[in-house]
């Protein structure tokens, strides 16, 4: 593992740094008061949370103003650059909650959605059977379309279809 490296995260240079395994803390910065006293705030790890898909994220704050930002985006932002257009952070290990500099990088979203397929991670490729019921065999799949389809409800459709053809 490399040495940890912070750079300032982007947009909120003063405020907050971000490192290159995937840490963010609060800069030592004075901050003005309602009281007309200035209240020093030393350094902090900020505490990263998961979202209800499992990306870390952190709560960012500067003169009333409160934003939340996924922790890979913030990495990625300052250790490679802004997004560019139509791409998306993606996790090489397809493990949300590892924002370190090395797992990450700027990809499409087809590549990360056949990212999530090859981790096993994708909602559709990690079914075994059917919404009939049929188990997805070598045998009993079909793949037309880049997508799988069970021969044998395909074989009752076709079959009804044909009956209710001939009627």
């Amino acid at each position: 593992m490399s040495a940890e490296e912070w750079r300032p995260v982007i947009g909120w240079d003063g405020y907050y740094e971000v490192s290159n395994h995937g840490r963010v803390r609060s800069v030592s910065r004075v901050v003005p008061h309602a009281a007309k006293v200035a209240v020093s705030v030393r350094p902090r790890p900020l505490k990263q949370t998961p979202n209800a898909r499992g990306y870390m994220q952190v709560g960012l704050a500067r003169n009333r103003t409160h934003r939340t930002s996924k922790v890979h985006a913030l990495v990625l932002s300052a250790f490679v650059g802004p997004c560019p257009v139509g791409m998306e952070g993606c996790h090489e290990d397809g493990n949300p909650a590892n924002n370190q500099l090395d797992n990450l990088r700027w990809g499409t979203h087809s590549s990360n959605v056949k990212d999530q397929v090859r981790h096993g991670t994708h909602h559709t490729a990690r079914r075994t059977h059917c919404p009939s019921g049929h188990e997805y065999t070598p045998d009993n799949t079909i793949r037309k379309s880049g997508r799988r389809h069970c021969r044998e409800c395909t074989r009752i459709y076709r079959r009804n279809y044909w009956l209710t053809k001939s009627a």
